[in-house]
């Protein structure tokens, strides 16, 4: 028996969905008999649902069919009801939908089990579309990049920072303007490290200005988290 097939026994979904609207269904028809338009308000949740329910199961059945069935045993409601919950919000169709996605099939395979982190989904929740693009690059190799710093002349602090040259494909992302944040934020979630490198220096720099070739990379942490969520 597949794993669907026990989710399917054990939680009859379309009674549910009969259920909730019948008694939904009920209730409208006492708050709003009077209010057309209260009434479309009311029910729209219900569409939704329903909406909600069909996506949910094109993205299970795209998961049964990345573990064999030999294979599949019951995942942990820890990582499976943030995952089901992030894929509510996603595009069916984006890179961040298909991370879920392999992260909800190593749940439920008893050979890959082990890379499903729970902290994975809520970090899937927290990336930007274009973050995404960009670890699907640092998993397969590192990017440097050359940066001049702009220091205050009076205290010495750094208060800008310009790009000189950058081997990572920018025009790659939706906006590549930002892609120097995003490292920043991929580095908070401790899924890249960067080393910087202040050594290097040039002669028609004004005293002010730093030249640093920085070195981007994935963490250890990261690695497991491209190969348990990228395709």
């Amino acid at each position: 028996m597949g794993w669907l097939d026990e989710i399917g026994k054990s939680i009859p979904v379309e009674k549910i969905y009969d259920d909730l609207a019948r008694k939904s269904v009920m209730e409208i028809g006492e708050i709003a008999t009077n209010t057309v338009k209260a009434a479309r308000c009311i029910l729209a949740p219900i569409d939704y649902l329903a909406a909600k329910q069909d996506k949910l199961q094109r993205h299970l059945k795209r998961v049964n069919e990345k573990v064999p069935e030999e294979r599949q045993i019951n995942a942990l409601p820890l990582i499976t009801g943030p995952i089901i919950e992030g894929l509510t919000y996603v595009d069916e169709e984006s890179l961040l939908s298909e991370m879920f996605e392999n992260l909800l099939a190593r749940a439920i395979d008893k050979d890959r089990v082990d890379e499903a982190h729970p902290a994975f989904s809520k970090i899937i929740s927290q990336l930007a579309p274009d973050e995404a693009i960009i670890l699907s690059h640092y998993k397969s190799e590192s990017f440097d990049m050359s940066l001049v710093y702009i220091h205050d002349k009076e205290f010495g602090l750094a208060i800008d920072k310009k790009v000189i040259e950058n081997e990572f494909p920018v025009e790659n992302l939706i906006f590549p303007q930002n892609y120097l944040m995003y490292l920043d934020h991929l580095r908070n979630l401790n899924l890249l490290t960067i080393y910087n490198d202040f050594r290097h220096s040039k002669e028609d720099f004004p005293s002010h200005h730093q030249l640093c070739l920085q070195k981007t990379k994935l963490t250890d942490f990261g690695q497991l988290f491209t190969k348990a969520c990228m395709p």
